[in-house]
């Protein structure tokens, strides 16, 4: 039996919807569901057409879109079916350290996710923020390509050890962070830090390139690095995050080094794939490691690539959201 969704994105071009909704698509008809993605529209004239043109499908998949009361009053008595899908800390702000139930924020929140029939969480953070307004979660990571991304050729040994990150502007102040390890590590070893990115960065006493950031590109040149790191600070905002940047590296054979925050450590199984720094101390340690052995870094990379195939892949997350939709909507 097959379903149509009507996906409700906030966004074209946002990531989140890029990687939740639009790379799943092609999977998901091979499972049997057919879908349709509009963007939210603004202006209640816009809005009535498309709740109207939500009694045509089995189900009304809100993807990260925070509504008023009253849109999500419309919603519901259009959608069959209503499902919620969320993959950031997006009840709080990026400063808040703790939540506050009495935001505006907060209350958009609390209104869809107890309006909807199934909520669908990036993590077992976002989970447990849920499920103080509903009983019905499914958790999906977050999926990156695996089966047709380039891979790290560890034939070829770069000049200098090329420790890259990727990611927007606004999360530079995170790659930051490293700034004192960077210089202290280029200070004993050749390094080279490449940032894939709308904008760069400078950081003294270490090399610096910068790349312009695509999606055509972005995955040819991430496999050209021999580290990834995903640094953050540790705050209620973080701690929601889904560790993207890590699957990518990793979907590329390149081994990883992340801040131990929210579910990093589970996703680079530290020690085993990459590894999960608690502190600046923590990646010194683990970058120089991996600066030192070539062969290290080949061999967590190559298993990286292997488990993200296996449980984080397109395909393997389009199999497991196709198999939650049909049992939830049945």
């Amino acid at each position: 039996m097959s379903y149509k969704i009507l996906f409700i994105i906030p966004e074209q071009y946002r990531p989140s919807s890029r990687i939740r909704v639009y790379n799943l698509l092609d999977g998901l008809k091979k499972h049997g569901v057919e879908s349709e993605v509009v963007k939210f529209p603004s202006g209640l004239a816009n809005k009535l057409p498309l709740f109207w043109r939500c009694k045509d499908f089995d189900a009304v998949y809100l993807q990260k879109r925070l509504l008023k009361p009253r849109d999500v009053f419309l919603l519901r008595r259009s959608a069959a079916y209503l499902i919620f899908d969320f993959d950031d800390a997006i009840y709080c702000d990026h400063t808040s350290t703790k939540i506050d139930k009495t935001s505006n924020l907060y209350n958009k929140f609390k209104s869809i996710v107890s309006k909807a029939d199934l909520i669908v969480a990036g993590n077992n953070i976002l989970k447990k923020a849920a499920s103080e307004f509903n009983d019905n979660i499914e958790i999906v990571p977050s999926a990156v390509s695996a089966q047709d991304a380039p891979q790290k050729n560890y034939s070829i040994q770069n000049r200098k050890t090329i420790i890259g990150w990727v990611g927007s502007s606004f999360n530079l102040q995170y790659l930051d962070l490293l700034s004192p390890v960077l210089k202290k590590l280029s200070e004993k070893h050749h390094i080279q830090l490449r940032i894939i990115c709308d904008k760069g960065l400078e950081m003294d006493g270490v090399d610096v390139k910068f790349v312009p950031w695509s999606v055509e590109t972005q995955e040819r040149e991430i496999a050209k690095f021999d580290i990834g790191v995903m640094p953050l600070d540790d705050s209620l905002h973080t701690s929601g995050k889904c560790g993207y940047k890590a699957l990518q590296y990793m979907a590329a054979a390149v081994p990883a080094v992340v801040s131990d925050v929210g579910i990093n450590s589970d996703i680079v199984q530290h020690g085993k794939l990459g590894c999960a720094a608690k502190n600046v101390g923590d990646f010194y340690a683990a970058l120089e490691q991996l600066i030192a052995s070539p062969e290290e870094r080949r061999r967590r990379g190559k298993a990286s690539r292997l488990a993200v195939s296996e449980r984080y892949s397109v395909e393997a997350v389009s199999r497991i959201l196709a198999s939650i939709l049909r049992k939830n909507i049945a």
